[in-house]
């Protein structure tokens, strides 16, 4: 089992992936004809990002259960509750 020094590296790097994705995808959005074509799969960027945001806030958290209420993405945010 991981201790928290570990939870918190993981967290980390969550964070820094979301930040990785979301300039990723920010690049790709410049492409006007790009995006046009490609819109859902560029949301999806965006919602990765935030899941990998929430997740990097769970795994920092000293009590993960007293955030899951504050994740803003229904279905991550159902799927923690279910959690055992």
């Amino acid at each position: 089992m991981a201790d928290g020094a570990t939870h918190r590296q993981i967290a980390v790097v969550l964070e820094e992936l979301s930040h990785d994705i979301e300039t990723l995808g920010t690049m790709l959005c410049s492409d006007m004809d790009l995006a046009m074509r490609h819109v859902a799969a560029l949301q999806a960027f965006d919602m990765i990002a935030q899941k990998q945001r929430s997740l990097a806030i769970l795994l920092d958290a000293e009590s993960p259960e007293a955030h899951v209420e504050q994740i803003a993405i229904d279905t991550l945010r159902d799927r923690m509750r279910q959690s055992p």
